[in-house]
């Protein structure tokens, strides 16, 4: 019996893993079925796509300086790229102002979320960028 008793417990210990995967595949499920709706929405020509003076007013407070992309056009070829530096037009301060003045407040979390991992990204390759200049020098040194 002593040896038995320990199987009797495992039923009563909830299977954790296997909620988290379900709860996972879920949520993957429901963003797949909201990407297929847009999709459908967009190919039925069903959003009417309309400027917001709203998020226009909010951009042009920023005023971050871009490029003239007339001007670039005239100086680069079509293999390369027009801007070779990302530029962010949103930053942290930004979600909380846009999600008042649409009037949606969920949207400050995700605007936060987004603008970090856009951060990130450009963090990245900003070192990735950097650690490409400084091992070209030593590979050309050992080729010669």
């Amino acid at each position: 019996m002593p040896i038995v008793a320990p199987f009797a417990l495992v039923p009563v210990i909830p299977n954790l893993p296997f909620f988290y995967l379900c709860f996972r595949a879920y949520s993957h499920w429901k963003a797949l079925a909201g990407s297929k709706h847009i999709e459908f929405l967009l190919k039925e020509n069903l959003v009417a796509i309309k400027p917001s003076k709203i998020l226009d007013e909010l951009y042009l407070r920023n005023k971050v300086p871009l490029p003239n992309l007339k001007d670039l056009a005239h100086t680069t070829t079509s293999n390369s790229n027009i801007l070779d530096d990302e530029t962010m037009l949103l930053h942290i301060s930004d979600g909380q102002e846009i999600a008042s003045a649409l009037n949606i407040p969920e949207l400050q979390m995700e605007l936060d979320r987004a603008v970090w991992q856009v951060e990130n990204d450009l963090e990245a390759k900003r070192k990735l960028k950097e650690e490409e200049k400084r091992v070209r020098p030593a590979e050309e040194a050992k080729k010669k």
